[in-house]
């Protein structure tokens, strides 16, 4: 047989069950908190790691700028070559393009090492190089593997000549390659310092010009088979170097470098660059026209005898290689891009932000920082409100004035400028945040409590107890406080979501706790990046979670009352 004790801890549920929006409360609420405890197996990943994607990305200059043209595959792409009737690009993990006509065609090559550079003769022959000492070369239409016996990568080849070219790579590899009989002749630096060589080019005099790390350039005669080292006027690492048939040229490098030359017997100058991004790839034709691509999607632009300046682009990826041709210009790429604003997706449920951060995944362990400040910071308003509420009704007098006097001087301290205050005084955290709502939600449930126990004080039972020789402690405690504890229930459901909204509040006005995920701090990152009003799923999201868990704890407090009130209770 139950006890009428059983009975009565047992009654505030057995009104949630009769109450068909207390239901929903408490299923949607249930769902809420499995979502905050088993947070690391329903989200797909950390809610810190940052997404990337690479592909293929190519982008078509047009009159209306550099438009994002179909990805060529999910790998990055090199290096470009390409003569009349034939376009090849070579890029990760084997790959080769071939566009003959209007189609590009992926071609099986017999290596899956990484393809760095390809040079073309207008003959058709090709050279590719790459990783692992990768060194690839095509007569007709078979791509023949020779072997190297080096494990380092090969950046860059050019040909001397239509039997002769010449690679360069890391720790300032230089091989000198002859097709007559696929002989390599090691070539030596006169640097000798380990750096890598990134890029070669033959010059018009038919000697070959060497760029790398540190503004390292070098000069290779054929004729007289020396290596001399040349000044290009910058120590930033070159990345690319082009010259054109009249012999202007152009490298360019880190940190937006861009070294020009005008003509065969012109000096090299460093030219202004309207951007500090690295660049990865150059082009300049007789007249000093150029192009120069790079990282997160950066194009500059030259025309001839003008500065450079910046292209408009609709992308963010980066761009590695140029090629032109009689159709137009082509930038191609892509490293590992950030995945920034990416709407929802079979990948992304909720999308990404502005670091590629799965939303999804913020969302799920942001639940945690919610009802831990909700439940928490609830608890404590209950302990300080009913303790001072208890005092203030029991011993009334001067204790009462004095308590109800700092309860109206907490409801005039207005809640974010008081936040504020903690956080520029203390650390930014978490008990922060716990304790700004906990020292200014108490005042309501002191107030309700005191009224109930300046009633419940004059009641028989109590002055019983009195006469008896209970202690104040003990009559306050064991005999009043019991019959104030549906009270204090209900105002702990109803705290429960003033913290959750006071907690959002804080942490979209940037002053929750640092380094966790909350749903107002989701809201907070969308205010500052400028998308919020532009990337939806950003933002409603949280706001629906912040939405469904209030609206759960007041249908569950809704039902409450029955327990407060009896009158209530009866009419119903």
């Amino acid at each position: 047989m139950i006890s009428p004790a059983l009975k009565e801890a047992f009654a505030p549920l057995r009104l949630m069950l009769q109450d068909r929006l207390a239901v929903v409360g408490l299923v949607v609420l249930t769902l809420i908190f499995c979502m905050a405890l088993f947070a690391p197996l329903i989200a797909p990943q950390d809610p810190f790691a940052i997404n990337e994607d690479e592909d293929g990305s190519v982008l078509m200059r047009t009159n209306d700028g550099w438009i994002l043209q179909p990805s060529l595959g999910l790998v990055a792409l090199n290096d470009t070559a390409s003569r009349s009737g034939e376009d090849l690009i070579v890029g990760r993990k084997g790959s080769l393009w071939i566009r003959t006509a209007d189609r590009w065609e992926l071609t099986d090559v017999p290596v899956t090492a990484d393809l760095n550079g390809i040079a073309l003769t207008d003959a058709g022959a090709a050279i590719i190089v790459g990783s692992e000492g990768t060194l690839l070369l095509r007569n007709g239409s078979d791509w023949e593997v020779i072997a190297t016996n080096l494990a380092l990568s090969l950046n860059a080849v050019a040909w001397l000549d239509d039997t002769a070219a010449l690679i360069v790579g890391e720790d300032e590899t230089i091989l000198r390659f002859d097709t007559t009989d696929n002989s390599l002749t090691p070539l030596v630096s006169p640097l000798n310092r380990g750096m890598a060589l990134n890029a070669v080019a033959l010059d018009i005099d038919g000697s070959a010009l060497v760029v790398g790390e540190r503004g390292v350039a070098m000069r290779y005669v054929p004729a007289a088979e020396t290596i001399e080292l040349v000044r290009l006027g910058s120590s930033r690492g070159l990345e690319d170097l082009h010259i054109s048939p009249s012999g202007t040229a152009l490298a360019i490098g880190e940190r937006g470098t861009l070294i020009r030359r005008d003509g065969a017997d012109g000096r090299w100058t460093v030219d202004k660059t309207p951007d500090s991004r690295g660049l990865m790839a150059g082009w300049i034709n007789d007249e000093g026209k150029g192009f120069a691509v790079g990282r997160n999607g950066i194009v500059m632009e030259r025309a001839p005898e003008q500065d450079w300046v910046l292209a408009d682009t609709e992308s963010e990826r980066h761009l590695r290689t140029i090629l032109v041709n009689d159709d137009g210009v082509l930038a191609l790429g892509s490293d590992k891009f950030v995945i920034r604003f990416a709407p929802p997706s079979a990948q992304h449920w909720f999308g990404t932000d502005h670091l590629g951060r799965d939303l999804f995944s913020r969302s799920m362990y942001g639940s945690r920082i919610a009802l831990l400040v909700g439940f928490l910071g609830a608890t404590l308003v209950m302990i300080i409100g009913t303790n001072v509420g208890l005092v203030a009704g029991y011993y009334r007098g001067k204790t009462d004035t004095i308590l109800m006097r700092t309860v109206d001087v907490m409801y005039g301290i207005p809640f974010e400028p008081f936040a504020l205050i903690l956080v520029l005084l203390f650390t930014p955290s978490l008990g922060i945040v716990i304790l700004a709502v906990s020292l200014l939600t108490w005042r309501t449930t002191a107030r309700l409590i005191r009224a109930q126990v300046l009633s419940l004080r004059e009641r028989p039972f109590v002055k019983a107890a009195r006469v008896a020789g209970a202690s104040d402690l003990r009559i306050m405690y064991l005999h009043i406080l019991p019959n104030v504890m549906p009270l204090v229930f209900l105002e702990l459901a109803i705290t429960v979501g003033v913290a959750i909204i006071a907690e959002a509040t804080l942490s979209f006005l940037g002053l929750g706790p640092p380094q966790s995920v909350s749903w107002g701090g989701i809201l907070h990152d969308a205010r500052l990046s400028g998308a919020w009003r532009t990337a939806w799923w950003w933002n409603l999201p949280p706001g629906i979670f912040i939405m469904m868990t209030v609206l759960s704890v007041f249908f569950i407090s809704r039902s409450l009352e029955l327990v407060a009130n009896p009158r209530l209770r009866a009419r119903k």
